[in-house]
């Protein structure tokens, strides 16, 4: 039997994070049972738990205030942590961990024989198991977001007050990073460029992200002015790419194109871009039931990540919806995709702006981008990575306890 430790419900699909989590539930479940152990805020969250019955042997949820502990990383925190742990910890790891998802692992981990970690905050859960010798579990880590990388490129935007706890903040987060990555069997990365930003060590392994590819692409008939940002605003790399293209990009286009149009979709849009909408030029479409509609509606789909990690499905759902991409490159990192072949790669907002402008004006332009993104979309199917996780999971679930302890104490003597 399989354990799944995730930090929130994997459904509905409607986030990277969630549609990740849940192929690979799908990919653990067809080589053995799983039991899915997450933790939850309000209740509200509980109702997609009926849609996953059919993957998971059984659903365990574990209620979590995170209220009282949102607060910035700083001597506070630290004090906090001293006082109860003895250690300090990263901000991420003080606001996810709790004793109660502890307690609830070792209950349930008796039964099981793999356990899945599917983020690096959770593993204070596992903490117990990655300290013994003699292990009779295997145990995973996920790394679809290298967060270390993320909290470095951040201190880049950090205001000078901020930046001093930013600063301690990541070394605690890498130095995180660096003991799982030596404690776990398998860490999963989502690229080979991640696997190689993770030192390349041999038990890191990469288990793509994917796309559900159509039949064939959305036809390119939309107004030829419309620009689709399309993102979950719950996680903060996609609400600052949002307020730099807003502020520092979209008016450079508006200049030269006054028609143009800016479609803002997606969960948990931030009050202040919701007051932008005026109706014509910028439209705000919270939670919304699909997001095809507004695919069809899209000229071009713009990607202005600044602080990032990890790769990005919602550019691979773009190729695979027919629709031409503008990025950062950080947005695109990751992928198998090149500027002026399947999308657009610019950094600065003159060339963001310039490399939109040409999208939206050149129909042939955006035609061959698009055939071959669609082109790599079919090379990025989320059944390749399922197999991939699955085969991986039926050699751990094979080995005998002497090949156990050899690999463990190869994966804590390799350096990082």
């Amino acid at each position: 039997m399989i354990l799944f430790i995730a930090r929130q419900i994997p459904h509905p699909p409607d986030s990277g994070l969630r549609i990740r989590q849940q192929h690979l539930l799908r990919a653990f479940a067809s080589v053995a049972e799983v039991q899915l152990l997450f933790s939850y805020t309000n209740e509200s969250e509980l109702e997609g738990v009926s849609a996953l019955e059919p993957i998971c042997s059984s659903i365990h949820a574990v209620e979590m205030d995170w209220r009282g502990k949102a607060v910035a990383p700083g001597p506070a925190q630290w004090r906090h942590d001293l006082m109860r742990a003895g250690e300090l910890r990263s901000f991420r790891r003080h606001l996810f961990f709790s004793d109660a998802m502890r307690r609830a692992v070792e209950k349930l981990s008796a039964r099981c024989r793999l356990i899945h970690v599917d983020n690096l905050h959770l593993a204070p859960c596992v903490q117990g198991m990655l300290e013994r010798r003699q292990r009779r579990h295997r145990l995973v880590l996920d790394l679809d977001d290298i967060e270390t990388l993320v909290s470095r490129r951040a201190l880049g935007l950090a205001q000078p007050a901020a930046f001093p706890a930013q600063l301690v903040d990541l070394a605690l987060l890498a130095g995180e990073q660096r003991r799982a990555l030596r404690a776990f069997d398998r860490v999963l990365a989502a690229s080979e460029h991640d696997r190689r930003r993770l030192g390349g060590r041999r038990n890191v392994h990469v288990v793509p992200n994917g796309v559900d590819v159509r039949n064939r692409p959305l036809a390119d008939d939309s107004d030829g002015q419309t620009i689709l940002c399309l993102a979950t605003y719950g996680w903060s790399p996609n609400v600052d790419g949002l307020r730099f293209f807003l502020r520092d990009v979209l008016p450079l286009i508006r200049r030269a194109m006054p028609t143009v149009r800016t479609l803002v979709v997606g969960r948990d849009i931030p009050a202040e871009v919701q007051a932008l909408e005026d109706g014509a030029g910028l439209r705000v479409h919270p939670d919304v039931a699909s997001v095809e509609p507004f695919y069809r509606q899209a000229t071009i789909s713009v990607v202005p990540l600044r602080v990032a990690g990890g790769t990005r499905l919602r550019i691979l759902e773009s190729f695979a919806m027919g629709r031409p991409v503008v990025s950062t490159t950080v947005g695109c990192e990751g992928l198998e995709a090149s500027h002026g072949d399947e999308l657009l790669i610019a950094d600065r907002p003159r060339e963001l702006a310039r490399s939109c402008l040409a999208l939206l004006a050149d129909r042939e332009l955006r035609s061959r981008l698009t055939a071959r993104a669609w082109s790599l979309a079919q090379r990025s199917s989320w059944q390749q990575s399922r197999l991939r996780l699955a085969a991986l999971a039926v050699d751990l679930l094979s080995e005998t306890p002497s090949t156990m302890a050899a690999t463990s104490s190869e994966a804590r003597a390799e350096s990082p």
